[in-house]
């Protein structure tokens, strides 16, 4: 039917398919925790307090339920961008591995049209929808919403800025959640030398990460930019997620070591380990917080620099390693496999790209479209229908043909040149 992506039923006893769809599930379900995150992030200061509003008892109060009860997990939107990095490199080892690498021109034309091609018309329809709504600033929301959604007049220099992905916070202004996606632009068009160095020449190719990572991460720590302030520190900020990429790849490198290691562990140890990447999930944002206010008072790490960067590394390792668990309980757990073959959760994978490039565009026009007309909880319960539904038309009308497009050129022939020779003179007649 048209408009309705296909879903296949898939055999959840072959965990190493071409294509997971368990995979695609855990993806769809990060995106969907990322709307919910942002979300939240537009309710004003008071109601992400689990102090107000003081109309509520406590234990219904927005902000306590979404810190400090399990719903805490539907607000891990920065630990979700990193799953996704590690899931990439994950899948995209996979497509690289076993002899169908089919060159290098291929693989970026296919990451192109994967990811760039449909992220520049979502930005073009942003700028559209920001000259029809002409948003201003409005009461009763974030600072973050006002301040840094939409901030910027959509002029030719803003939308040649955010196409080119130089990856500034004003060249971002038409979709915030671009900033991963510059730097997964980026790495993809590096990534094949990046799995052949890591799984050819292991050691080296892992001290060559270490050595564009560590300065990276130093200098972002040096200029105190938790978020890039310039073309070079958003250069330094990709290379601050290589290790996370190459996580990923060696995740695929000893899947089927893992594999014989989960098998011959107790139920007792599996269950610790999904526990491990549940919490290193919900915990590791406040733990690398914490480590960032305690760190200037340790002697041998009171330099502000160096506790910027250990706490970087810190969540990195902490919630990277959550995010491989998670990608590998996918894989090889039953019950887990079971649960993520659900078709509401397939749906939610197959769009899920279309859902992380297109939320933030709805929930930006329908704030500030609806805001003098609806409470802003009303709103935020609106978005969240509308965004799932955009992100279906979108991946109908945009995503799918784009993948499309990347198949057929990946797939079109190469051309050589024909040099026409001279026949010599037939000297019979």
């Amino acid at each position: 039917m048209a408009g309705k992506p296909d879903i296949q039923r898939p055999d959840i006893r072959r965990p190493d398919v071409r294509r997971s769809v368990q995979l695609d599930s855990v993806r769809g379900v990060a995106a969907f925790i990322v709307l919910i995150y942002h979300c939240s992030l537009t309710m004003p200061a008071s109601w992400q307090s689990a102090d107000q509003p003081a109309s509520l008892p406590r234990y219904l109060r927005p902000g306590f339920l979404l810190h400090y009860t399990p719903l805490h997990l539907l607000v891990l939107g920065p630990a979700c961008v990193l799953l996704f990095f590690v899931l990439s490199g994950y899948v995209l080892a996979l497509s690289l591995s076993g002899g169908r690498f089919g060159g290098y021109g291929r693989f970026v034309i296919r990451r192109i049209c994967r990811i760039y091609i449909p992220f520049a018309v979502v930005i073009m329809l942003s700028a559209l929808a920001w000259r029809i709504v002409q948003p201003t600033s409005l009461p009763d929301v974030s600072v973050w919403f006002n301040a840094e959604q939409w901030s910027e007049f959509p002029s030719a220099m803003l939308l040649l800025g955010h196409l080119a992905m130089v990856g500034t916070p004003p060249l971002q202004s038409l979709d915030p959640p671009m900033w991963s996606l510059v730097v997964e632009m980026r790495i993809s068009l590096i990534f094949p030398l990046l799995y052949f160095a890591v799984t050819r020449h292991r050691a080296a190719g892992l001290a060559v990460v270490a050595a564009l990572y560590l300065p990276a991460c130093l200098i972002l720590s040096q200029r105190g930019e938790t978020m890039p302030q310039s073309f070079s520190s958003s250069i330094c900020g990709t290379l601050a997620y290589l290790p996370v990429f190459a996580a990923g790849i060696m995740l695929y490198e000893k899947r089927e070591m893992l594999h014989s290691l989960y098998q011959s562990m107790s139920v007792a140890r599996r269950c610790a380990a999904a526990l491990f990447a549940i919490l290193g999930f919900a915990l590791a944002h406040r733990a690398a917080l914490w480590l960032t206010a305690a760190l200037p008072s340790v002697p041998f790490v009171r330099p502000q620099v160096l506790a910027g960067l250990v706490s970087l590394m810190f969540w990195q390792v902490m919630v990277g390693g959550a995010a491989a668990a998670i990608i590998f309980m996918a894989l090889y757990s039953d019950i887990c496999r079971r649960v993520l073959a659900a078709r509401p959760l397939q749906w939610l994978g197959t769009v899920s790209y279309s859902l992380y490039l297109t939320h933030m565009v709805v929930l930006m026009a329908a704030v500030h479209a609806l805001h003098a007309y609806l409470p802003l909880p009303a709103i935020l319960g609106l978005v969240i229908p509308l965004a799932l539904a955009v992100a279906a038309l979108s991946y109908r009308w945009i995503e799918e043909p784009s993948i499309a497009l990347g198949r057929r050129l990946a797939r079109a022939p190469r051309r050589t040149p024909v040099i026409a020779v001279p026949q010599a003179p037939n000297m019979s007649k």
